[in-house]
């Protein structure tokens, strides 16, 4: 694999929220917030959304002014769910208008991220789901989550789009909560540039093991984003990565050091009562350093298998934890 490491404008925001309606912080200004970025090592992308305010619409302008802080567009996250409009869901729901809203959207973003040449678009079903009993058709939404979805998807079949799972939160329960579940959808839609975004937070408050659901989606050719940030594995907050769960993501990453992967890894975190600035950096430094440990794992691969196939599970430890905890 080739770890390139991307971020957001909103990892350098205001942090508002419902206790908090104004933020933690003052806005800061876009090109305080690129300077900032590019002067991180190991950080060369930024994630962008549509519509892209308060980017530039235009796409070379937009490629020239990352252009300018020594980043590029690494995909772009189609924002189809802080309306109200959404709230009965966005692919799944019985209204037409709405649907059709969203899809062009998203053929208009493809496009989009086709000119700034995105490695892909991203795809979070954030409404489609349901919060009580007797509240949705659940045979109705699925089948018009997938044929919605697969409209999009037929678009542009050179343009790879990341489904992202989520078990709750906006809705009490989602369509789409796990990497299994978007398996089904994606099996369901049926296309070849439809794939997943595997969130290490929302696989972790899932209950996932990280490296079985990297493994699932890699060995169906669909692993097409990766998002970091981590949780207590009961709610989704977007914590600093690597600073909670260090084992499980050694793990992955020996695990994705197995695939080839190519895309974004996107640090996708809220750190409300931290330096921003040096919330994002920590992050980014902690993805290279767990990406150096888990080569040092790598390097003794033949015998971490071999111990694997035997289910040695004592004798991989005391190998691991010689290489990396010195």
């Amino acid at each position: 694999m080739k770890l390139n490491v991307d971020a957001h404008l909103w990892c350098l925001g205001t942090y508002a929220e419902r206790y908090v309606p104004g933020g933690y912080y003052d806005e800061m200004e876009v090109d305080q917030k690129l300077e900032i970025m590019s002067g991180i090592e190991g950080l060369t992308g930024l994630f962008v959304f549509y519509p892209l305010p308060p980017m530039p619409e235009d796409a070379d302008k937009l490629v020239s002014k990352l252009n300018n802080y020594g980043l590029k567009v690494s995909n772009v996250a189609m924002e189809v769910w802080s309306d109200r409009r959404w709230k009965h869901g966005t692919f799944c729901t019985n209204e037409e208008n709405i649907r059709k809203e969203a899809v062009k959207i998203f053929k208009e973003g493809i496009d989009f991220a086709r000119e700034v040449k995105a490695d892909s678009v991203l795809l979070w079903p954030a409404h489609d789901g349901f919060d009580y009993p007797f509240q949705v058709n659940y045979r109705d939404g699925w089948k018009t989550m997938v044929e919605t979805i697969r409209e999009i998807g037929e678009h542009d079949p050179n343009m790879k789009i990341a489904i992202e799972a989520k078990s709750k939160d906006p809705r009490q329960k989602m369509y789409v909560p796990n990497t299994g579940k978007t398996m089904a959808l994606i099996n369901d839609i049926g296309l070849d540039n439809i794939g997943g975004a595997l969130d290490v937070g929302h696989s972790l408050m899932a209950d996932e093991n990280l490296a079985e659901s990297l493994c699932m989606l890699d060995s169906h050719d669909r692993l097409y984003q990766i998002h970091l940030n981590e949780n207590y594995k009961d709610a989704d907050p977007d914590m600093i990565f690597g600073t909670l769960n260090f084992w499980e993501l050694l793990e992955f990453f020996y695990y994705l050091n197995k695939t080839d992967f190519k895309g974004w890894s996107s640090i996708d975190t809220i750190a409300a009562r931290e330096d921003r600035e040096q919330a994002l950096k920590l992050g980014v430094d902690l993805i290279w350093k767990l990406k150096h440990l888990a080569d040092k794992l790598t390097e003794k691969s033949d015998i971490i298998d071999a111990n694997l196939k035997q289910y040695k599970f004592t004798d991989n430890m005391q190998l691991i934890k010689d290489l990396v905890l010195q």
